[in-house]
């Protein structure tokens, strides 16, 4: 996947594939069976366009009108079909790579399903920061102990996807996806473009659920941040 090329090429507007528990970071993949008539519409025009799809968290209280346009969350992650295959039912297997963030800026419309124009979102982080976010990248890895092979797992692939980009962004994102959060906290750390303050709210979501039922340990044990 050539990024540059994508990215001097990309118009701006992006088919926009809306789900109420999925959120897709940058550098990670999502298969999805699309079933739905709209969205196996959608997936056939991406494909034999530019492979590109938004994927959009619903906000609370889509159930009422998830088959119109329940309102959405308006930073996207936008991806690219790696694979799909149609299926005799003529639903789609998709499977796609997340590549960058996004803000949606206008929704351009509804049939026969949404497509709106965004402005790509770059990530924040100075180089002064450096020492900072490479400790709390560090205290994140402490806290998902048993997820650090599928980290890496993913860091190898998109490695071979898009060539080696270690800008610390994409490991914060790794760690979050493999953090098995729940999709609000995702959202949460998809919409923060300051890599540092991504870091810091990552790891206050995976020190929650750490100590869920437990003691904190006392101010001062806990491995320095600053």
């Amino acid at each position: 996947i050539d990024m540059e090329e994508i990215l001097s090429t990309f118009g701006g507007e992006v088919r926009v594939f809306p789900l109420p528990n999925l959120v897709l970071f940058p550098d990670s993949f999502a298969p999805l069976k699309v079933f739905e008539k709209r969205f196996v519409k959608l997936v056939d025009d991406a494909k034999d366009d530019d492979a590109l799809i938004a994927m959009a968290l619903l906000k609370p209280g889509w159930e009422s009108d998830y088959e119109g346009s329940p309102a959405i969350h308006p930073i996207v992650c936008v991806g690219r079909i790696l694979r799909q295959q149609r299926l005799p039912s003529g639903n789609f297997d998709v499977l796609l790579y997340g590549l960058f963030r996004a803000r949606i800026v206008e929704e351009l419309g509804t049939e026969p399903y949404r497509r709106a124009r965004v402005e790509v979102l770059e990530d924040r982080a100075l180089p002064v920061e450096a020492e900072a976010i490479a400790r709390r990248m560090h205290r994140a890895l402490d806290l998902v102990p048993g997820r650090k092979s599928v980290i890496w797992e993913m860091r190898r692939m998109a490695n071979q996807l898009r060539g080696i980009d270690a800008t610390p962004g994409r490991y914060a994102d790794a760690v979050a996806n493999a953090s098995d959060l729940q999709h609000e906290d995702r959202y949460e750390l998809l919409a923060e473009q300051d890599v540092l303050r991504r870091l810091e709210q990552l790891i206050h979501k995976l020190e929650e659920r750490a100590y869920t039922g437990t003691p904190r340990p006392p101010r001062g044990t806990q491995p320095e941040l600053n």
